[in-house]
């Protein structure tokens, strides 16, 4: 089953609770290897796009500055949830994204083990999830406070496992 037939967009919102006023989470991406970003989406009907659009990284002359595009975007964006990320490092919509924390969580479905991935940008934060057939779940936090992470972190598992449940 190809992800980019599917309603990923409205998947995403009704499960991510984008269209609740108080939602934890700002916007939502889903991504794989295959399709790059397929699928976007925004709190409140807002566009989601802004918050991913470029991805990757390819410093100049002078060691700075993101490039929109490049086979190192998809490679760098999939090792988001392994242990070793790609040595260049995290570029989404031309940001420096760092990996905070890494760690392996028991999905509720299956009981298997899920790659959870927090990163952080300045003052804001990301979940990512990875399922079993490489579809990676970004994740915006709105804000940082602690009940926005904790809040959007369950949702971001809660999807996953929905993922899970449908053959992701």
């Amino acid at each position: 089953m190809s992800p980019v037939t599917e309603q990923w967009d409205e998947v995403l919102r009704t499960h991510l609770a984008l269209g609740e006023e108080r939602s934890p989470v700002l916007a939502a991406a889903a991504f794989s290897a295959e399709a790059g970003f397929f699928a976007v989406a925004g709190r409140g009907g807002a566009d989601g796009r802004p918050y991913f659009r470029s991805t990757g990284h390819v410093a100049g002359a002078d060691g700075t500055g993101p490039e929109r595009g490049g086979p190192d975007d998809v490679e760098a964006l999939c090792t988001v949830c392994e242990e070793a990320v790609h040595p260049r490092g995290l570029w989404i919509a031309g940001r420096p994204w760092q990996r905070e924390s890494r760690e392996l969580v028991s999905d509720a479905v299956t009981g298997r083990d899920l790659e959870l991935a927090l990163l952080r940008e300045g003052d804001r934060a990301m979940w990512v999830v990875r399922t079993e057939q490489g579809v990676c779940v970004f994740v915006l936090v709105d804000g940082d406070s602690e009940a926005h992470l904790s809040e959007a972190r369950s949702l971001t598992l809660e999807f996953d496992s929905f993922l899970v449940g449908q053959g992701y």
